[in-house]
């Protein structure tokens, strides 16, 4: 694994344990602290009798809120692209019961709901402290194809812009992101920034892990837009 700009030490790291994970709004509090952009978001109870007015247009997805949950798909409790108010309370309904059937041990009380976010790639990025090795930043392909290959880069923990750089061009995945054959550039300096500000949790010995999927990659100077994220604080 190549070498990173920075290693910080960890002599005063707390022994590892495997920590609490923090629900989905708290986390997204925690990474635009970092300055990661995130897709606008409310929470709702889930047994909505009526659909509210939302801050954000339709279409949105619809998400168990919940610390307990740390993969939402596999317990049927996330609905994409919901069209209208009644979709909306049909949505949560769905929810409620994929997660009562899959997760009986589990109630769900809040949802969080967002706006379809819409780019040219989805990004996997992830920082977590690696318990002989110290804190280690990843990037690789997001969405779907984050289970499916293990196209990733990884450096230890903090990086700077250029680590950054670096990493995307050696996830293969990502190569479309750099305008390939005439597709649309992402906005690779804004991902660039995003992985260098997850890096640096690496100074916050109160998070172990935290893992946004996807950062969806929108054209270049547009940015980039945390739609999913998962942290887990010691």
């Amino acid at each position: 694994m190549p070498a990173a700009n920075a290693v910080p030490s960890n002599d005063a790291r707390p022994p590892y344990d495997a920590g609490h994970l923090i629900d989905e709004l708290e986390a997204y509090a925690l990474l635009q602290k970092r300055g990661i952009a995130c897709a606008p978001s409310l929470a709702l109870d889930a047994n909505l009798i009526a659909a509210p007015a939302l801050p954000f247009p339709y279409p949105v997805a619809v998400k168990a809120l919940s610390a307990a949950l740390a993969h939402k798909t596999e317990a049927g409790a996330v609905v994409l692209n919901v069209a209208d108010g009644a979709a909306l309370l049909a949505a949560c309904r769905r929810i409620s019961d994929g997660v009562a059937t899959r997760r009986p041990d589990l109630r769900i009380d809040r949802v969080l709901v967002q706006p379809m976010v819409a780019g040219i790639g989805e990004v996997l990025i992830g920082y977590r402290v690696d318990p002989d090795v110290g804190p280690l930043v990843m990037v690789a392909m997001g969405g779907i194809f984050a289970e499916v290959y293990r196209d990733r880069s990884l450096r230890l923990a903090p990086v700077d812009p250029a680590a950054a750089h670096e990493m995307i061009t050696e996830v293969r995945g990502l190569v479309t992101l750099a305008g390939f054959r005439g597709k649309p550039k992402g906005d690779l300096a804004a991902l660039a920034q995003a992985i260098v500000a997850l890096s640096q949790l690496a100074d916050d010995a109160s998070v172990l892990e935290a893992e946004i999927n996807p950062l969806i990659v929108r054209p270049a100077g547009e940015g980039v837009v945390a739609v999913d994220a998962l942290v887990r604080m010691a």
